[in-house]
């Protein structure tokens, strides 16, 4: 369903293309624009006052400043970029200077990087990762989206944490939005982020992409939690990505309603569970 090009964290896919699909790139970069770069910019759920400023005036970083910024969250140490971060920190930026100026900016700059091929696809993959992982820490939470069933259909799309492989989702991300499912394609990267996100707002649907076999031990732990941390009680649970061509399981082994290796099947099977439910509006 998913995704067929797996990373394992801080590595390179194996047979990785360096010259995706415009189309998919076209996708990707969408993506960061509509949806990540708005999320990381809900500074108004910002709650720890230990990390704003706390004198000085801030000196405002320079483009200079964000290529390099972001170019440490390319590095396989995540301490990096977290120590440029606090730098910015340390200079007087406060919580919602740093979304503004210096986060959203690095994630822009990513993406740009990528269309004009400087990067290829995993550093961008990871670089985001570091940037969603960075937000978590100073706090950020977003709690803006419907808390309740709204007149559209809603999905999560997500990886199950040790993969990354945004491209697939995002390709997924679009079948669902031309059937006008509103999507959110989530890149959290450990299981405590997904719950978070996924007790944040309403979901009829989520969908997980599995990368490598290895991760279908966890993945009945991981399903059971974000079910109980869900806003939906009766949210369907669909499963795709690499894992399923290598292996075959039942869905409900997993503790999982269905799944799927075809972004268009993925669909009409989410219609379909949703319908077996009682769920169709």
């Amino acid at each position: 369903m998913m995704d067929q090009l797996h990373t394992p964290s801080g590595g390179h896919p194996a047979g990785a293309v360096g010259h995706p699909d415009n189309s998919c790139k076209h996708s990707l970069l969408s993506v960061i624009e509509q949806q990540i770069i708005p999320r990381l910019l809900q500074a108004n759920a910002l709650t720890s006052p230990s990390l704003e400023a706390v004198s000085g005036v801030a000196s405002m970083p320079e483009a200079t400043d964000i290529e390099h910024f972001a170019r440490c969250c390319l590095h396989n140490e995540a301490d990096i970029s977290h120590a440029q971060l606090m730098r910015f920190r340390d200079q007087g930026l406060t919580t919602e200077q740093l979304f503004l100026q210096v986060i959203a900016p690095a994630a822009r700059t990513l993406g740009v990087q990528w269309e004009q091929d400087q990067l290829d696809f995993s550093q961008v993959t990871l670089g985001l990762l570091r940037l969603h992982q960075l937000s978590h820490e100073l706090g950020y939470a977003f709690r803006d989206g419907p808390q309740a069933a709204g007149v559209r259909r809603r999905i999560m799309l997500a990886c199950a944490p040790g993969s990354q492989h945004l491209l697939g989702l995002t390709i997924v991300s679009e079948f669902f939005r031309k059937e006008r499912w509103q999507v959110v394609v989530e890149i959290s990267a450990t299981a405590h982020e997904l719950a978070q996100a996924i007790s944040n707002e309403w979901f009829e649907v989520l969908g997980l992409s599995v990368g490598v076999v290895e991760q279908l031990e966890d993945l009945p732990a991981l399903i059971q939690t974000l079910r109980q941390h869900s806003r939906n009680p009766d949210m369907r649970v669909l499963l795709g990505g690499p894992a399923f061509i290598r292996q075959s399981v039942e869905a409900t082994h997993l503790g999982a309603d269905g799944i799927s290796l075809d972004a268009a099947e993925a669909v009409a099977l989410a219609v379909r569970l949703l319908e077996t439910a009682g769920g169709s509006r």
